[in-house]
């Protein structure tokens, strides 16, 4: 019998990412510049829905905004931000073990139920923050709402 701990196991998956549409958004297949921008809807921290930042601080570190790391037999799914007011960071900075090679990292929780949220990465250049998928929800905009109504 598996558990629900069991799915995150093995190799990546989007199974259980459907709650982040934004990820469905391929920006290499559309072709106006104008629809380049992604909805700048905000993401949320799914335990206590304090805001933790917006779609449209979604970057890329090294050619992805989505990396998957293996983390004591348990698959993480994180997406890179350029900034996360929502967060705060706990516990000493690390310079060892970075899923990032030349990044240090710090834990980053939400400032308002203190749940872990990911973590933030710095380098002398630059600084982001990897987030948890299954830790953030969007937030849908009214349009989306009155489409649905």
């Amino acid at each position: 019998m598996s558990s629900d701990n069991d799915k995150n196991r093995g190799f990546p998956s989007w199974d259980g990412m459907d709650h982040l549409s934004y990820l469905t958004v391929n920006p290499f297949i559309i072709e106006n510049d104008e629809s380049h921008e992604l909805p700048d809807k905000d993401l949320t921290c799914s335990e206590c829905k304090h805001p933790v930042t917006k779609v449209s601080e979604r970057i890329e570190i090294f050619g992805r905004h989505d990396h998957s790391f293996g983390n004591l037999g348990y698959l993480v799914q994180l997406g890179c931000f350029r900034n996360a007011p929502g967060c705060i960071g706990v516990q000493g900075i690390s310079h060892g073990y970075s899923w990032f090679r030349g990044y240090a990292w710090q834990i980053q929780v939400c400032r308002k139920c203190y749940t872990q949220l990911g973590w933030i990465y710095m380098s002398e250049e630059e600084s982001f923050y990897g987030l948890i998928f299954n830790t953030l929800r969007e937030v849908e905009t009214e349009e989306e709402n009155n489409l649905e109504s």
